[in-house]
């Protein structure tokens, strides 16, 4: 009987709503949670000599390598692989030569794809705001401000970042699709990609993505 527990990778396009309901799945089946962007963004913060070396690449607006991602990831994944618990990585692997280095470290038992059409990737995105004051996140469409576009916390006037405007956002998607899809064709092939449609409410996905472990 197989027992290993869950490996799991969550992808999909930005605004896919893919980070909550990871987290959402991380608190539901006890795995650690290993969200890249914030493990990079807690690096480059520490001031170590690693975070120095990954900040004067991503302040370019550069994206990093396969070799400076997976050098940085690949001891989080062991000691996570080592562990023994299972785990759930958002945000990594992103690319076919970053899935390669993962799986030689440990397979992945399900790779969980919340997809959306970029129409929708670009109506949500379009729609966040940012305090610039605190930098909190809001969305007026999923998450609003109590009132138009004013801080709940501290009353400043709410921004729309340079990245979140639809032409920004469809050369991120863009770019998401030519670098992911040969990950979705390398874990179909595996028979452990799931696609969930990401259009419904949080619930109605959150739901979706809990029949698949409990099958």
């Amino acid at each position: 009987m197989n027992t290993q527990k869950p490996v799991i990778i969550i992808l999909g396009p930005q605004g896919s709503g893919k980070g909550t309901q990871g987290k959402k799945l991380a608190a539901k089946l006890g795995l650690p949670y290993l969200e890249t962007g914030q493990l990079l963004r807690d690096e480059i913060a520490s001031g170590s000599d690693h975070g120095k070396y990954l900040g004067s690449i991503v302040d370019k607006g550069q994206l990093l390598s396969d070799d400076d991602i997976n050098n940085f990831m690949k001891d989080k994944v062991r000691f996570a692989a080592n562990n023994g618990q299972g785990f759930i990585l958002d945000g990594y692997p992103r690319r076919h030569g970053q899935a390669e280095f993962v799986d030689s470290i440990i397979k992945p038992t399900h790779v969980l794809l919340i997809d959306i059409p970029d129409e929708e990737s670009v109506r949500r995105l379009s729609a966040r705001r940012q305090c610039p004051k605190d930098k909190r996140i809001y969305n007026l469409i999923t998450a609003p401000p109590k009132q138009d576009e004013v801080c709940d916390d501290c009353g400043t006037k709410l921004e729309q970042r340079v990245d979140d405007t639809p032409v920004a956002i469809q050369k991120r998607l863009n770019l998401y699709h030519t670098d992911t899809e040969p990950v979705l064709a390398w874990y179909k092939e595996q028979g452990v990609l799931h696609r969930i449609d990401g259009t419904h409410s949080i619930d109605e996905v959150e739901k979706a993505v809990g029949e698949i472990f409990n099958k």
